[in-house]
């Protein structure tokens, strides 16, 4: 996979300011804003991640984020993983992060980055080889991570609602 976006020298992620260019987006400091926190991000991170990241940034909502993202995607610049249980997460969409498998927490919701098995490459060239049009790749595993299974051993796994909407996991 080649990545369209000009790659900071020396660095493993892209320039921002280029990046929005390439995808003729205009350097807006809420886009600036929305794609530092997804290029610096160690793991995929959903909207509200996000949010929470920006919001020292000046006036950004819920609303602006996703309009954020939705261009982003359009752009190609990101890809969205969504998961099993309604909830999605954000990535960059380059060469130096090409697709890959992820793990999601069913208890935590967590999303955690897998390495490749290798395969998936070779198989995404093949198809283009062929002339398909692969538009988007997902690979991704459900289950109960290590702290969540530790933190339960021995109790059966109850969800509950937290305070935040989120899911947590009541031993």
């Amino acid at each position: 996979m080649s990545c369209i976006y000009c790659m900071v020298p020396g660095m493993g992620h892209c320039d921002i300011h280029a990046t929005l260019e390439r995808a003729g987006l205009s350097k807006t400091s809420q886009r600036v804003a929305v794609l530092t926190a997804l290029v610096h991000a160690e793991t995929p991170l959903s909207a509200r991640d996000i949010l929470e990241r920006v919001s020292g940034e000046g006036r950004i909502n819920r609303v602006t984020v996703y309009r954020i993202l939705a261009s982003f995607k359009a752009g190609g610049i990101i890809r969205e993983l969504a998961t099993d249980h309604g909830e999605n997460f954000f990535e960059m969409a380059c060469r130096h992060n090409p697709a890959h498998p992820h793990f999601y927490c069913r208890s935590c919701r967590s999303l955690a980055c897998l390495p490749s098995a290798g395969n998936q490459e070779r198989w995404i060239r093949e198809y283009r080889e062929a002339d398909e049009a692969i538009e988007t790749v997902a690979i991704h595993f459900t289950g109960l991570c290590r702290r969540c299974r530790s933190e339960n051993a021995g109790h059966p796994v109850r969800r509950l609602r937290g305070p935040r909407g989120d899911r947590r996991v009541s031993p």
